[in-house]
C-alpha cells in the first residue's frame, strides 16, 4: 500500500484475467476505454520501480516510456526492465488517484515506489481475498468478495409520465463502477444493434474515445469480463419517446472514427459519485438524455430493459385543481379578498411536474408550461394572431420567411412560435398579423383629446423565449410598429428605439399614436424591429431550436370614459413548485382598489405585476357574483381532454369611516384625524402616504389629493381649512400644517393625519380672518368606491353614507335580442334605497351605444322601491347601454346590458361563399335590408368600393375567431365612413 499525501495508504487491485481482457479492448497506445497501460510480470526487478511486487500475479503501470518487456492485453506476462520516466498515461480506469507521498525526508509512498508508476494496478488470481492491515497491536483488515454483482435494479422517477416531461433512468449495478476514484460514463446504443461503450464522454461531457479508434463496442466481451445479463441497455421508445442530448452527453451519436460507423440511438448513464455504482441518465442540470415527446397519445407505453427485467414507461395526465387560500373563506360566498394583501395561489398539476429531480417554474417561455390566468374587460392578445415571419433586413419587409406558428393554451393567449420551417440563419424583424382588425383596437384604446375621456394605454410583452434561444440581449434598438390592411400600410411607431430596455415589461404608449390610430382601419399587423438602427450585422439567430418560443404581446388600458371606468388587462401567474417533485406549484396575488387620485396616475399603473410568480392587478369598482375575478388554467385532465378549471373570488370595495381623537379641542391642541378605507391600501409591503395639495393654483389647494380631485377636506365652522391673502399677509391652511394621512403599517389601511386646532382661519371669501372658537370640526372624505361600489362622501360629524342602498340597482337580463320587425322585448330595471328623500324622483340616464344620452325619472315608491322599463325594438343599436342613476345629486349606481342581433345562420352561410366584390356588395345589401347594418344615404348612388381584406375578416368571423358584435361593428364602422360603399 502506498501513503498519499493526504496521510491515507491505497492501494488498487483486479482480477489479473479481466484485466488482461479488458485490455485487449484497446490499442497498445490508445488510454481510452477500458486501457490498464502496460503490464509487467511479478518477476520484474525491484529495482526497476523501486519496490518487490513478487506476490502479485503480475501488475499495471499507466505509462511506458524507458520501460523494455512490458506487454498489453492477453499477452503473457514478461518482465519489465529500464527505468520509467514521465509519459503519457495510458490507465483510463484510475483516472483520479490521490496523489503520491513525495516528501524528501521518506521513501516515496513511504516505501519507495517510483512515483511514476503511479497509480500501480496489482493484479490476482482470485475469487475471494482478505486484505489485512497489521497496525501495532491491532491488525485491520477487510474482506473482498469476488463474485457475480447482486442487487441490480433499473428504476424510473415516476409511475405515469405527461407530454414534455423528462425520463429519469436510475441503474444500480456496482460491475459498472470500473474506476473507484472517478464517475463512470456508459453509454449504450439502445435499439439495433445493441451496443456497450466505456468512457465515450469524460464526467464533464467532453469527448473522451468518441471519435476516436477508442470507441470500441463491448457487447461481444461482457460475458469475458464478467458480465451477465447485466451491461446491455435496450429501450423500445414506442411512440412516446424520443432521445435527446444534455451537459453529459453532447451529441445524439457516437462514432469511432470509421466512416459510417455510427451509432445514434445512445443513452449515457453518468455514476452519480465515485464508487457508488449507481447510473443516472441526468446531468447536473436535471436534464435527461429521455424525454417524452410534446404531443405523445394518453394512455401508451414503451419499454426500457436492462438484465433481462423490463420497466415501462406510461403516459397520462392528471385533473388539476387551482385555489386562492388564505385565512379568509375565499370561493364560499362567505367572504372575499381584500385590497392591499397577499393571498397565496396554488395549483395542484402533475402533469406539469416534467422534472421530478427539480422544482418545475410554470415560465411564459417555456413551450411545455401551461399558464394560470387572470384577465379583467377586453384587453387584446395575440389569442388569433397568425402568418408570422421572420425578416434578414432592418429596413424592408418584402421576402419574409414564413415560420410555423400556433396558440396551444388559448387561456393565456401566448403565441408559439415553431421556426423549424424556417430557411434564414439570422433575422432582424419578425412581423405577425395581430388577426384583430383597428376598429377593435380603437374601442380598446382611450383616446384622451375626445371630450369625456381620459386614462393610459399600454403595452404587456413577454420576449424572453426571443433572448434564451435566438440570443438577443440587448433590445434598446427594437423599435414596434402597426400597419393596416397589409402589411408594411400606413404604419405607425408606437414603439420607439430606446423605450424598451429588457426582454419582458409594460410600456406606455403616447396620446399621439392613439390618435393617430384612430384614422387607421383594416386588419392590423405587428412588426417588431430588433436593429431599428440597422448598424448591428446580426441580431437573432436560428439554428435549429429544440423548442419553441412562446410570446406575449397585450394591449391595456386604464382610465375613465363618459365617466365610466375602463379597465382591460390579463396578468399571467408564473407559478413555482414548492419542492422537487411535489406537482404543487404556489404564487401569490395583490390588488389595489384604483381611486380618483390614480386611476390616470402612469406611475400607479407601472407598479403592476403582470406575469410574474406574485400578480399584482388593479380593480376599478367591486367585482361579485358573476363578475368576479377568476382564475383560470387550461388542464389537460386524467381523462386526457382539456378543459378550464378556474377559481373565483368576490372584489369588494369598502366604505370608509372617519373618526378623531375628541369631540372637542382647545386652541393649539393637536387634532388626529383617523380615516380607515382598506382600499386605500395600495401596497401590501409598504407604509402609503396621502399628501396635502401644496399648489396655490390649485382650486383643491389645502386638501389631501391632487389638483384635478380631492381625497379628504378639514372644515372649520363649515368652512375648508384654506390659505388666504389678508392686507398682503399670507395665513397658511392645511398643507401649512404639515398634515398628511400616513398608514399605521403595511397592510392596515387605517390612515392618521394630525394638526393644531388654530385660533383663527380664513373665511369663505378668503378676505379676512375669523375665530374658530365655538365652531364645529368636521372633515369629508371622498370615498371613490363605498361597499355598494359607488361613490360617496362620508363626513366626520354624520359618519353615515349620505344614501343608504337597501337593494342595489338590477336588470332582469343583461343581455337581449333585438326583435325583428313589429315586435319589441323589455327590460326591467329595480332597486330601492333606504333613506331617501321623498318627492324627489331617481333620475335615470340611458347612455346608448352611439354615445346618445336619455334623461328621465322614476318615481320612488313610500318604501324606496323603484321600477323602470326600457324597450327594445328593430330600430333599437346593437351594443352596450349603460344606465346611470341619481338620487338627490347622489350616485345610486350603474347598470349595463348588452344588446346585439340575432344572427341568421344563412348570413355566415352566405359568407362562406364570398369570393367576389359582387357577392360581398349583396351580401351587405340584404345585411342593409335586415337592418343588421345601416347605409348611410349619401353613399347608397356612389361608385361602389370593397377593400381587398374584407374578405379575410370574413373568412376569420366565420372560422369563430371575431365575434358576431365585433364583425357586424366592423362592418357598419366601414360604410359609415365610406370605406365601403353599398
Amino acid at each position: 500500500m502506498i501513503q498519499a499525501t493526504d496521510g491515507n495508504w491505497y492501494a488498487y487491485f483486479a482480477n489479473v484475467d479481466k484485466a488482461k481482457i479488458a485490455d485487449s479492448t484497446q490499442s497498445t497506445t490508445s488510454g481510452k476505454g477500458l486501457d490498464f497501460g502496460v503490464f509487467c510480470s511479478r518477476d520484474t526487478a525491484s529495482s526497476v520501480f523501486g519496490i518487490s511486487l513478487s506476490e502479485t500475479d503480475g501488475f499495471a503501470v499507466p505509462g511506458n516510456n524507458g520501460l523494455s518487456g512490458f506487454t498489453n492485453g492477453v499477452s503473457s506476462f514478461n518482465q519489465c526492465t529500464g527505468t520509467l520516466t514521465s509519459s503519457t498515461n495510458l490507465n483510463n480506469v484510475v483516472r483520479n488517484p490521490q496523489s503520491i507521498n513525495t516528501n524528501s525526508n521518506i521513501p516515496t509512498g513511504q516505501i519507495g515506489l517510483d512515483s511514476d508508476a503511479w497509480p500501480l494496478i496489482q493484479l490476482f488470481s482470485f475469487s475471494d481475498v482478505q486484505i489485512q492491515y497489521n497496525a501495532g497491536g491491532n491488525p485491520q483488515s477487510v474482506y473482498l468478495e469476488y463474485d457475480e454483482s447482486s442487487n441490480i435494479s433499473l428504476t424510473l422517477d415516476r409511475s405515469i409520465y405527461p407530454q414534455n416531461s423528462q425520463v429519469f433512468l436510475t441503474v444500480n449495478d456496482f460491475q459498472l463502477n470500473q474506476d473507484p476514484t472517478d464517475e463512470d460514463s456508459w453509454t449504450f446504443n439502445v435499439n439495433s444493434p445493441l451496443a456497450t461503450f466505456y468512457q465515450a464522454f469524460d464526467t464533464s461531457g467532453s469527448n473522451s474515445a468518441n471519435g476516436t479508434s477508442g470507441l470500441v463496442n463491448l457487447n461481444t466481451n461482457l460475458s469475458n469480463l464478467g458480465f451477465k445479463n447485466n451491461g446491455q441497455l435496450s429501450i423500445n421508445l414506442g411512440n412516446i419517446m424520443e432521445l435527446t442530448s444534455n451537459d453529459k452527453q453532447p451529441s445524439t451519436f457516437v462514432d469511432d472514427d470509421i466512416p459510417g460507423n455510427q451509432f445514434s440511438k445512445i443513452v449515457t448513464l453518468v455514476e452519480n459519485g465515485p464508487n457508488s455504482g449507481i447510473f443516472d441518465s441526468v446531468d447536473n442540470g436535471d436534464e435527461s438524455v429521455v424525454r417524452i415527446l410534446a404531443d405523445a397519445p394518453r394512455g401508451q407505453s414503451g419499454q426500457i430493459d436492462y438484465n433481462q427485467k423490463s420497466t415501462s414507461v406510461l403516459t397520462g395526465s392528471s385533473t388539476s385543481s387551482i385555489s386562492i387560500k388564505s385565512t379568509l373563506t375565499v370561493g364560499e360566498g362567505t367572504k372575499s379578498l381584500t385590497p392591499g394583501k397577499k393571498f397565496p395561489v396554488t395549483l395542484i398539476d402533475s402533469d406539469q411536474n416534467i422534472n421530478s429531480a427539480s422544482r418545475d417554474h410554470l415560465d411564459i417561455f417555456r413551450d411545455s408550461s401551461l399558464i394560470p390566468t387572470l384577465k379583467i374587460g377586453n384587453p387584446t392578445t395575440l389569442g388569433n394572431a397568425n402568418d408570422v415571419q421572420f425578416h434578414s433586413s432592418a429596413t424592408a419587409l418584402n421576402a419574409g420567411d414564413t415560420s410555423n406558428s400556433s396558440i396551444p393554451d388559448k387561456n393565456s393567449a401566448r403565441l408559439f412560435i415553431d421556426t423549424s420551417n424556417v430557411a434564414i440563419p439570422t433575422f432582424k424583424q419578425l412581423s405577425l398579423n395581430l388577426g384583430v382588425s383597428a376598429s377593435i383596437l380603437q374601442s380598446l384604446f382611450i383616446d384622451s383629446s375626445i371630450s369625456n375621456n381620459d386614462g393610459t394605454n399600454w403595452i404587456n410583452y413577454d420576449l424572453r423565449s426571443f433572448e434564451n434561444d435566438f440570443g438577443i440581449t440587448d433590445f434598446t434598438d427594437t423599435s414596434i410598429t402597426l400597419s393596416f390592411g397589409t402589411l408594411g400600410s400606413l404604419p405607425i411607431t408606437i414603439v420607439d428605439s430606446g423605450d424598451l430596455s429588457s426582454s419582458h415589461g409594460l410600456v406606455q404608449l403616447d396620446d399621439a399614436d392613439i390618435q393617430q390610430l384612430s384614422t387607421r382601419s383594416g386588419i392590423v399587423y405587428l412588426v417588431i424591429n430588433f436593429d431599428s438602427s440597422n448598424n448591428t450585422p446580426t441580431v437573432g439567430s436560428i439554428s435549429a431550436e429544440k423548442n419553441k418560443q412562446p410570446i406575449v404581446f397585450d394591449f391595456f388600458s386604464f382610465g375613465l370614459s363618459n365617466n365610466n371606468d375602463i379597465n382591460n388587462a390579463i396578468y399571467r401567474f408564473e407559478l413555482e413548485e414548492t419542492s422537487d417533485n411535489s406537482s404543487k406549484f404556489v404564487g401569490t396575488l395583490e390588488y389595489a382598489v384604483a381611486n380618483q387620485l390614480n386611476i390616470l396616475d402612469p406611475n400607479f399603473i407601472k407598479t403592476l405585476r403582470t406575469i410574474d410568480d406574485e400578480i399584482k392587478f388593479i380593480v376599478t369598482n367591486r367585482l361579485i357574483d358573476e363578475q368576479g375575478i377568476a382564475i383560470s388554467y387550461s388542464d389537460l385532465d386524467k381523462v386526457g381532454v382539456i378543459t378550464t378549471t378556474s377559481t373565483k373570488s368576490d372584489i369588494s370595495t369598502n366604505s370608509g369611516t372617519i373618526s378623531s381623537g375628541s369631540s372637542t379641542y382647545r386652541f393649539g391642541q393637536p387634532v388626529t384625524i383617523t380615516l380607515r378605507d382598506s382600499d386605500l391600501n395600495l401596497k401590501s409591503d409598504v407604509v402609503d402616504i396621502y399628501l396635502v395639495n401644496n399648489d396655490p393654483n390649485s382650486q383643491n389647494v389645502d386638501t389631501v389629493g391632487n389638483s384635478g380631485n380631492i381625497l379628504l377636506e378639514i372644515l372649520l365652522k363649515d368652512i375648508r381649512y384654506k390659505r388666504c391673502i389678508v392686507n398682503g399677509v399670507e395665513y397658511g391652511g392645511l398643507a401649512s400644517t404639515g398634515f398628511t394621512l400616513v398608514e399605521t403599517g403595511p397592510s392596515t389601511g387605517v390612515f392618521e393625519g394630525t394638526f393644531k386646532m388654530p385660533s383663527q382661519i380664513c373665511d369663505k371669501a378668503g378676505t379676512k380672518l375669523i375665530s374658530t372658537a365655538g365652531g364645529s370640526l368636521d372633515a369629508k372624505y371622498y370615498d371613490s368606491r363605498d361597499a355598494s361600489g359607488n361613490s360617496n362622501i362620508f363626513h366626520l360629524l354624520n359618519p353615515k353614507s349620505t344614501a343608504q342602498f337597501s337593494t342595489l340597482p338590477q336588470l332582469s337580463t343583461d343581455k337581449i335580442t333585438i326583435p325583428s320587425s313589429g315586435s319589441s322585448e323589455e327590460i326591467i330595471l329595480s332597486g330601492s334605497i333606504g333613506n331617501h328623500k321623498r318627492g324627489i324622483p331617481l333620475n335615470i340616464s340611458l347612455i346608448r351605444p352611439d354615445g346618445e344620452v336619455q334623461n328621465f325619472a322614476a318615481v320612488i315608491s313610500d318604501s324606496g322601491n323603484y321600477r323602470a322599463a326600457f324597450s327594445i325594438n328593430q330600430n333599437s343599436l346593437s351594443g352596450v347601454y349603460k344606465i346611470q342613476l341619481l338620487h338627490n345629486g347622489i350616485n345610486v349606481g350603474l347598470v349595463s346590458f348588452t344588446a346585439s342581433h340575432d344572427m341568421p345562420a344563412w348570413i355566415k352561410n352566405n359568407v362562406k361563399q364570398w369570393s367576389s366584390n359582387s357577392e360581398i356588395i349583396d351580401g351587405l345589401k340584404q345585411m342593409i335590408k335586415e337592418k343588421i347594418i345601416n347605409s348611410p344615404k349619401e353613399y347608397q348612388n356612389s361608385e361602389r368600393m370593397v377593400p381587398d381584406w374584407i374578405q379575410n375578416n370574413a373568412k376569420w368571423w366565420y372560422n369563430g375567431q371575431i365575434s358576431d358584435d365585433d364583425f357586424i361593428k366592423s362592418l357598419q364602422y366601414l360604410v359609415n365612413k365610406g370605406i365601403i360603399r353599398v
